[in-house]
């Protein structure tokens, strides 16, 4: 294990404010968990609370309007559909209530009395589809709130750059004892990566269960490929490289950091910092060996319980 990482984490975290925010007045219970965002990420992360609520004896709701949402909790044998009389929106506790650091998922457990699992990830299970180590999903497509950040955060968003294409290409050309498909509504044009794009939901979870490996940006896919626990190499442009320690231990501002999942490889296309490599052939060959943070490990993960 790394020591100097787990020191370089803290330091960091020490050193930076904690937002300032209000804190609940008691955890939630018997409160459905909602989100106002109907997108496919936004609805995988609801999953996990029937599913951590089941394991203390508990029963806690989701709910939402998402067109996802009935697929999705198809594949959740925790989840039972019903309404409490009162009402929880999860983007709402996240933004205005001090529920600590780490994913999103992990702050939502702590909204409701729980400890955060080590590991944050949805509840979608498909039991029946056995994991084949040499297949690889990718997704590169942005979602609907690009747009929005494309204005306030980055001009190029969530985009997936020319030369970042061409990086892949080689990958992919490199490996033919690799086996390549992407989802999404459109393939990227990539050769020698098979069609799944424009399939049902239920299509798309099934066939990335097949799969070892997910490569792509931060998006609803990605959040299927967490929950899954395939190894999520993610591709980013922001936040900056030199703000990306995760697991995050604290609530310092960072934009987007809650979406990212500490278990996974972060490769940034724009510049590298001390955990976070930036993308090239040799990085994504790295990754797939286990020698990029966090080294397909969960050794790190336990600093989210840590008090600085």
């Amino acid at each position: 294990m790394n020591r100097a990482h787990e020191d370089s984490i803290r330091a960091f975290y020490r050193r930076r404010p904690q937002r300032a925010r209000a804190f609940l007045p008691q955890p939630l219970y018997s409160v459905t968990l909602m989100d106002k965002n109907e997108g496919l990420g936004d609805t995988v992360i609801l999953t996990d609370l029937p599913r951590k609520a089941a394991a203390t004896g508990r029963r806690e709701f989701i709910h939402s309007r998402s067109l996802f949402f009935g697929t999705l909790t198809s594949f959740n044998p925790y989840y039972k559909a019903g309404i409490t009389p009162f009402l929880a929106i999860a983007e709402m506790l996240a933004a205005f209530y001090d529920l600590g650091g780490g994913h999103v998922i992990q702050r939502l457990q702590r909204a409701y009395g729980f400890e955060p699992d080590i590991s944050p990830r949805g509840c979608i299970e498909v039991n029946d589809v056995p994991q084949q180590s040499a297949r690889v999903v990718l997704h590169l497509e942005p979602g609907v709130s690009v747009d929005a950040q494309r204005r306030k955060v980055h001009p190029r968003a969530r985009e997936v750059y020319p030369e970042t294409l061409a990086i892949l290409q080689s990958f992919i050309s490199h490996h033919r004892e690799l086996a390549f498909y992407e989802v999404g509504t459109e393939h990227s044009g990539l050769s020698d990566v098979g069609d799944w794009t424009g399939l049902p939901l239920r299509d798309s979870i099934r066939r990335m269960a097949s799969c070892q490996y997910f490569i792509g940006i931060n998006s609803g896919p990605m959040h299927l490929a967490a929950a899954l626990g395939l190894r999520v190499i993610t591709i980013i442009n922001f936040p900056k490289a030199s703000l990306l320690y995760l697991p995050a231990l604290k609530d310092i501002g960072i934009v987007d950091i809650e979406w990212l999942y500490p278990q996974s490889v972060l490769l940034h296309q724009e510049e590298e910092g001390e955990l976070v490599r930036r993308l090239s052939h040799h990085s994504i060959e790295q990754a797939f060996q286990g020698e990029l943070y966090p080294y397909w490990t969960d050794r790190y993960l336990s600093l989210i319980y840590e008090t600085l």
